[in-house]
């Protein structure tokens, strides 16, 4: 009797406990170093490779949104455990809200429950986990908070454009762009919430590419015939994301975050201090990037992400829901053009259902962007700083660039684009200290050693630039 039920015992170890899986992932992170839940996130990063390769070739739609539910759920319970839950409480609580309440009021109420959830997350976290690491269940949380709320406010969208018709307004055309003007099925929802190529490390992308990519219509035009090949795309996304895995796996031990606080590394000489700030942030943002590259890839890989064809039927590209511009960010003329190079799925949630929606309020933005990321004080003391440089570079961008670009200046533009990106470089580099230090004590300290340049260089050019007339011809604003 014993051996009849033994093979139902394993199946039920595999799907519900992963405890054979468990016990080797233990075993490898044992003998790599790597903490056992990073070692399970990368597996499953690259578990879905083969995985999207099968997804992509499923002709029926609704078998794809059925394979995004049980696969979804299946890595979630992997490498969350049990605490994948929280993304079915909130989903399907979310879901019964949108059938209930009438469109122009879901958004709301959908965003401020999804927020108030997410934040009992992060209070959770910090009792459990202070100041720490661990990869658990808050990382998806805060992905699915952004799919839920925009698909919230899509659908309020949709049901207003059916009521006014097209609008000439840009704004209002633009939303129109992803509006979708019925509720999806439950099956289409739970498909889209556990999309499995992008539930662990995103990117997260609008309902409606969801929807265009799983029916193809994306894909249609009368010069195509099938779907143009992603593979050079899905190639470069995932060696890049490699690489990064590998520069952080060999030296990131190296540059530890303390580095930022330490009064060793202060006591070094000005060019020493700056270049081990400046080393020690870049292999923090390598980890990242491993991560988001190789995630990317994987959703290319299921052909989600196509930019669509150009009028002759060429393809425009696999760029469509690119989470991350390395080289535009690390090279970035300003601190402006640098954060939306950064984590660009969050920036484009914040600005088309936070910025837009609050009569165009920096304030608010960074507000609920720092509430998004928790609770730490440093990540209140990174977003209300940034105002003060965003400011700086929007009064340098009207009063000063045009010299440079319509001006007597014009033979040396390139000096100035030139000192802008050393400015962003080291602008980015002093304001994100204590993103990464989350501690209210460790970020002061770390700005003193600095002492507070940042913000007194902001202030004093905040002054200078407010004298200096606007030229005639006004560069329009970025």
């Amino acid at each position: 009797m014993e051996s009849i039920v033994a093979p139902f015992n394993c199946l039920s170890d595999f799907y519900f406990g992963f405890d054979s899986a468990n016990a080797i992932i233990t075993e490898w992170s044992i003998q790599t170093g790597i903490a056992m839940d990073q070692l399970r996130y990368v597996l499953c990063l690259f578990l879905v490779y083969p995985l999207a390769l099968i997804y992509r070739n499923i002709p029926s739609t609704t078998f794809k949104h059925t394979a995004d539910v049980i696969v979804g759920v299946l890595i979630a319970q992997l490498v969350l455990q049990f605490a994948w839950i929280h993304s079915f409480i909130t989903s399907t609580i979310t879901y019964l809200l949108l059938c209930t309440l009438p469109p122009a009021y879901a958004p709301i109420c959908v965003f401020i429950f999804n927020f108030s959830y997410l934040s009992g997350s992060h209070l959770y976290r910090l009792y459990v986990d202070y100041m720490g690491w661990t990869l658990d269940f808050t990382g998806p949380q805060m992905l699915l908070t952004m799919k839920l709320t925009s698909l919230a406010f899509n659908y309020s969208d949709g049901k207003q454009s059916q009521k006014e018709g097209k609008s000439s307004d840009k704004v209002i055309a633009s939303r129109q762009q992803f509006a979708i003007q019925k509720l999806p099925t439950p099956l289409q929802f739970y498909g889209y919430v556990y999309n499995f190529t992008t539930f662990l490390a995103g990117p997260a992308f609008e309902f409606r590419e969801y929807l265009d990519t799983t029916t193809e219509i994306r894909f249609r035009h009368k010069n195509v015939t099938r779907v143009p090949s992603n593979a050079f795309a899905v190639a470069r996304k995932c060696a890049v994301g490699v690489t990064c895995m590998a520069l952080y796996a060999r030296f990131a031990s190296l540059f530890p975050i303390s580095n930022f606080y330490s009064d060793e590394i202060a006591s070094m000489p000005i060019l020493a201090h700056l270049w081990t700030l400046y080393v020690t942030l870049l292999f923090v943002k390598i980890k990242y990037y491993g991560a988001w590259k190789v995630a990317e890839g994987a959703a290319v890989l299921a052909n989600f992400g196509f930019q669509g064809f150009h009028e002759d039927g060429s393809p425009r590209g696999w760029d469509g829901i690119d989470n991350m511009d390395i080289l535009g960010f690390e090279l970035s003329p300003s601190i402006r053009q640098a954060l939306r190079a950064w984590n660009k799925g969050t920036q484009n949630w914040l600005e088309r259902y936070v910025y837009s929606r609050t009569n165009n309020s920096l304030i608010a933005t960074y507000f609920v962007s720092a509430f998004w990321h928790g609770f730490y004080p440093g990540y209140y003391l990174f977003f209300l700083s940034l105002p003060l440089a965003t400011t700086v570079n929007r009064l340098a961008y009207k009063r000063i660039r045009p010299h440079f670009v319509d001006g007597k200046l014009q033979s040396i533009k390139w000096m100035y684009d030139l000192s802008g990106t050393f400015v962003s470089v080291m602008g980015m580099l002093y304001f994100v200290i204590p993103f990464q230090t989350m501690s209210l004590t460790y970020a002061i300290i770390a700005w003193r050693n600095l002492y507070f340049v940042g913000h007194i260089l902001c202030v004093i050019l905040l002054v200078v630039y407010s004298f200096i007339p606007v030229p005639r011809r006004v560069v329009k604003d970025i």
